[in-house]
């Protein structure tokens, strides 16, 4: 990483370089921090494999970074509604530029992940208006937070195993099927994947984690925001 530019008098830049953001969603995928728990399972992480391109890191960070993007792959009320989840999901997401971020791997991502992102968040909003008749966006605050808390807390399709640092590992078992979405904590799960990677990959997220441009982070933290849902 770079020198910090504030230690040299000048401004923080307006977002963390494309192949910085790389490294770093390398770094999470790759379980830093010791007390970072990460599931076993052969399901992969959804920014994992954009992580590898460069260019395409860099254009979604400058896409970020901008005053105003227009949506290369949702359309304005799916863009609006993933805007709104962001930052309910993690605060500061919408300062971190965390929709225009997504938007920009998704509209070069397969059509599978695409769909099942599509899912995710239709599912949400489905539950939206089952339970007050109006889509996410027409909810008060405290009707998204009953949202948020009932899809964050519900049973996930499938329980996966779960490695902590000491714990022994092999691979004597036949490593699990990819978990197919079947309940909304599953779509929740896969949306907060998508978030919680872009706003972590950000400047905002990055120094949240402890990075000052010089050094990055030590450890991964819990949830040091007491009202998002992570």
């Amino acid at each position: 990483m770079e020198d910090d530019p504030t230690s040299r008098g000048g401004n923080p830049p307006a977002s963390v370089p494309g192949p910085g953001r790389r490294v770093v969603i390398q770094g999470l995928l790759g379980g830093v921090g010791a007390g970072l728990a990460l599931p076993l399972s052969a399901e992969s992480h959804p920014l994992e494999h954009h992580a590898a391109d460069p260019a395409l890191m860099a254009r979604a960070a400058a896409n970020a970074a901008a005053p105003k993007t227009t949506p290369e792959f949702l359309d304005p009320h799916a863009y609006e509604t993933l805007a709104s989840m962001a930052e309910r999901i993690v605060p500061g997401a919408t300062k971190a530029g965390v929709a225009p971020f997504v938007d920009t791997l998704l509209a070069v991502d397969t059509p599978e992940n695409q769909r099942r992102f599509l899912t995710a968040v239709g599912a949400l909003e489905g539950d939206c208006i089952a339970r007050f008749g109006r889509p996410w966006t027409g909810l008060t605050e405290e009707q998204q937070t009953d949202v948020l808390k009932a899809a964050s807390t519900g049973s996930p399709g499938r329980e996966d195993k779960t490695w902590r640092p000491g714990d022994e590992f092999t691979l004597t078992e036949k490593p699990p099927e990819p978990r197919v979405p079947t309940t909304l904590r599953d779509h929740f799960d896969h949306l907060k994947q998508w978030v919680s990677g872009a706003y972590y990959s950000s400047e905002i997220g990055m120094r949240e984690l402890g990075w000052t441009g010089q050094q990055f982070f030590a450890s991964f933290p819990g949830c040091p925001h007491p009202g998002g849902h992570r």
